[in-house]
């Protein structure tokens, strides 16, 4: 057998005669070599070629078992001290992945120009004041005037309480009086304007100190501006109806009346 068949099969033809005469009378199964095998293709070890001589396949190399399809077995990696990996220190942990963080809630988008505004039936209306964007109720050249009244009423607050400071005696104690009185009506104007729109309308951090040249032209000027708001309130009696509103600026006006005597006394108390 070993003079017929050489290690290197080269002729297919002999190489069949004589896998078909040893494989007489057997099954493929039995076979040590299955079919598909290198034994079926290509060249053949003598190794192999021997281990045909044992019926029962003894001593038959491990790759002449190997189907061809099956991977070769890997080669093992050395342990990590043999391939030289540095020693970990000890109580150290790998790291772990952080859970990225969810962005916030994006804020809603305001509204575009055209839109329409807050339902008027929204939450909004637990409150019984009108809300910013809303127009004051009953707003008309009437309530515009009001709202004019109440900063005159509270411009001459001011001015008469920084007039005082450049008096004394009893012209000092006269204008802190007139300085009470102004912010009295300041106070009656601003809730008359309050019951009409439902808006509180208070501007007192719009004042300023006034300017005052001379403490006689102050007294002057102010007599003028009495006389002017005393004309506005009479005007303003004409354009109302309601009752208290004509009854407070008839009131008002008498009231300017009375300051504009009471600056005549001042003056003629102090130019002598």
């Amino acid at each position: 057998m070993e003079e017929m068949i050489p290690c290197q099969v080269k002729d297919q033809e002999v190489f069949q005669r004589v896998w078909q005469r040893v494989m007489a009378g057997r099954s493929e199964e039995s076979s040590p070599i299955q079919s598909g095998s290198p034994v079926g293709s290509g060249d053949l070890p003598c190794r192999c070629l021997e281990a045909l001589m044992h019926p029962e396949g003894g001593g038959v190399p491990p790759e002449c078992l190997r189907r061809p399809e099956e991977p070769a077995p890997a080669p093992q990696a050395p342990p990590a001290e043999e391939a030289g990996a540095m020693p970990q220190p000890s109580g150290w942990e790998p790291a772990q992945d952080q859970p990225v963080p969810e962005p916030p809630n994006p804020a809603p988008p305001c509204p575009a120009a055209g839109e329409s505004l807050p339902d008027a039936r929204g939450l909004h209306r637990g409150s019984d004041l009108p809300q910013p964007w809303e127009d004051a109720q009953g707003a008309d050249d009437r309530t515009v005037c009001l709202r004019s009244h109440v900063m005159d009423a509270l411009e001459g607050w001011q001015f008469y309480r920084h007039l005082a400071k450049r008096a004394r005696g009893a012209d000092q104690r006269v204008l802190n009086s007139l300085a009470g009185e102004l912010h009295k009506h300041a106070r009656k104007l601003s809730a008359a304007y309050f019951l009409l729109t439902g808006l509180r309308y208070w501007p007192s951090e719009l004042l300023g100190a006034p300017a005052i040249p001379s403490y006689w032209g102050a007294l002057r000027a102010r007599h003028q501006a009495e006389q002017r708001q005393e004309g506005a309130f009479r005007m303003a009696c004409d354009d109302w109806e309601d009752p208290e509103l004509l009854a407070m600026y008839g009131e008002l006006a008498d009231c300017c009346q009375r300051r504009c005597r009471q600056l005549r006394t001042l003056l003629e108390q102090g130019i002598t």
